[in-house]
């Protein structure tokens, strides 16, 4: 897999650095389980932060909520590990390139709030 596929999964998949962080935790930290209010006291975050990247990371495969209400790191494809496990090494390594292709990702909202300005023709 190379950078630019992992920046691609990046762009397409975290929305915030905040859900890179609950990913990150969770991918690294496997064992207990965590409830998200641990989560928020361990990266110094709000509930709602921890929230919001939940569920992102949760609707794109990558985290499980258990029945007890506790979350852990467990992607849906070995494909999903794969990126999961390409993100981790490449914020390692560059975290910069990462946060900033979060940052340049095209935002959902934006795009349908410039769409209902075009001019048609």
């Amino acid at each position: 897999m190379t950078e630019e596929d992992i920046l691609a999964f990046v762009r397409a998949s975290l929305n915030s650095v905040w859900t890179l962080e609950v990913l990150l935790l969770l991918k690294s930290r496997r064992e207990p389980a965590w409830r998200a209010e641990d989560m928020v006291l361990e990266l110094r975050s709000s509930p709602l932060a921890v929230e919001a990247a939940l569920a992102v990371l949760h609707g794109a495969g990558l985290i499980a909520r258990r029945p007890d209400g506790l979350y852990e790191f467990r992607p849906a494809s070995p494909d999903l590990e794969s990126k999961a496990e390409g993100v981790a090494r490449l914020y390692a390594a560059k975290p910069i390139t990462v946060i900033r292709a979060i940052a340049e990702a095209p935002e959902e909202k934006l795009r349908i709030f410039a769409r209902a300005f075009r001019l048609k023709e």
